[in-house]
């Protein structure tokens, strides 16, 4: 079985007159994205491999979640998926070891929002620091974002709706 988060970064500031990929995170993604992750680790989801985005604001969104998972193996900056797609998502998927059986790819809207909902057959709002956990009974990464993939989703992890 593969099991698959597809996160968007924490909230970002619009603060600084910087570049849209330079944009650091604001006080609520500081606060967000270690809340996302000590639930995802409560659940057991603890990711081999991570994939982010290489703008600012994802790299962060990792920074502050990679104390809760120590035993992450690999860490991987794409800028391929900055503004990526869904196609985006799936190289970076494609590229994974066969070995790894949890991964987390933290990157942006609108590509993450179309890629839950079309891999759910549901409109999924993905909201910053939202975390859609899907699970896979397959033993191989590649092409598991292409149509006809049997992929579950288990849950959206909101922090809004978290209690922790």
């Amino acid at each position: 079985m593969k099991r698959m988060i597809l996160m968007r970064h924490a909230k970002s500031s619009w603060e600084d007159d910087v570049a849209d990929f330079d944009r650091p995170l604001n006080r609520r993604g500081n606060r967000d994205a270690p809340r996302i992750a000590a639930a995802l680790a409560s659940l057991g989801w603890n990711p081999d491999i991570v994939v982010h985005s290489a703008a600012l604001r994802t790299t962060q969104t990792w920074q502050l979640m990679a104390s809760t998972f120590p035993k992450v193996r690999q860490v991987v900056s794409s800028k391929s998926l900055y503004h990526g797609s869904p196609n985006d998502i799936q190289a970076a998927v494609d590229n994974l070891p066969e070995d790894c059986q949890t991964s987390l790819i933290i990157g942006h809207n609108p590509g993450w929002e179309l890629a839950v909902s079309q891999l759910s057959n549901q409109n999924q709002r993905m909201t910053t620091a939202n975390a859609a956990l899907f699970a896979n009974e397959t033993s191989d990464w590649r092409n598991l974002l292409r149509p006809g993939q049997a992929w579950q989703l288990i849950t959206v992890l909101r922090p809004k709706e978290l209690s922790l």
